[in-house]
């Protein structure tokens, strides 16, 4: 009977955190901020990789593998002849700095369920800023590793590369594999949980909601890889563009659990605080 009614009352609050307002806007914005983010963060991962002497054909060729060449096709000519300079810290700033709002958004639905009061504007774009980093480190680790772990090593084996690096690049795509992956997307989480809100909070509280999020993740992305890399008959409906739609179908998911995981902790706190001393 007390295993009914847990799993009732866990329903219950479940259903609660599904049917708040909050649920409605904040996925739609973050899933739209996380796409902004993209094409920046794919230019910084292309220069440093040209530090190494590692070829756009590479990175072009790796999202040829994984996203399809319409998505390959918009970005490659993007990243081509990068060069640092004035003209290119500039757009790449204020892309970074409009990307920050979903980290923005983040810190105001927390403060909104935990009922803390909001910090200055300035504050909380410059957490915002710190946010979107780990943020864009987290889904860039999520398709790298658990999404498409062996299409890079694959293309890391092709590539004529000195063998030591080769076997360093598989060697930590592969250990990083599995509970390790879950144990970064854990951390990388409860950073962002515990920062979010404008007032200090105890990481404890952002247990659940990291945990919850953390397997949400990983289901959701072994899901996107499974189906982009065995099914991938869906472009009979949406032509060129398919690879785009399901990539944002998996923005779109990411930016949901992420709130359900906000609303978890939120719960967690009013949940602690109601308990009797």
């Amino acid at each position: 009977m007390k295993i009914i009614k847990g799993a009732k009352n866990a329903l219950k609050r479940l259903s609660n955190i599904l049917l708040r307002s909050d649920m409605l806007v904040l996925p739609g914005q973050l899933a739209f901020f996380f796409l902004l983010a993209t094409v920046p963060t794919i230019t910084l991962i292309a220069y440093g990789a040209s530090l190494f002497n590692v070829s756009i054909d590479f990175i072009s060729n790796f999202l040829l593998k994984s996203f399809g060449s319409d998505i390959a096709n918009l970005i490659t000519p993007m990243i081509s002849d990068i060069k640092i300079s004035f003209e290119f810290l500039i757009p790449l700033f204020v892309a970074f700095y409009a990307a920050s709002g979903g980290a923005s958004s983040i810190i105001v639905t927390s403060n909104q369920l935990f009922n803390f009061e909001n910090s200055s504007f300035l504050k909380r774009k410059v957490k915002g800023l710190i946010m979107t980093i780990i943020l864009i480190s987290l889904i860039v680790f999520l398709l790298l590793v658990p999404a498409f772990g062996d299409k890079f090593i694959e293309l890391v084996k092709y590539v004529n590369m000195n063998q030591k690096v080769t076997n360093s690049i598989v060697f930590i795509i592969n250990i990083s594999k599995g509970p390790v992956s879950w144990l970064v997307i854990f951390f990388l989480v409860k950073i962002i949980y515990t920062m979010a809100p404008d007032k200090r909070l105890s990481s404890s509280y952002t247990t659940k909601g990291s945990l919850f999020t953390t397997f949400g993740f990983i289901i959701i992305t072994y899901i996107y890889s499974f189906y982009v890399n065995n099914v991938a008959h869906y472009d009979i409906l949406y032509g060129g563009l398919s690879h785009f739609v399901v990539l944002m179908i998996w923005f779109y998911l990411i930016a949901y659990i992420v709130t359900i995981g906000i609303a978890i902790n939120a719960e967690e706190l009013e949940k602690r605080q109601n308990l009797p001393t």
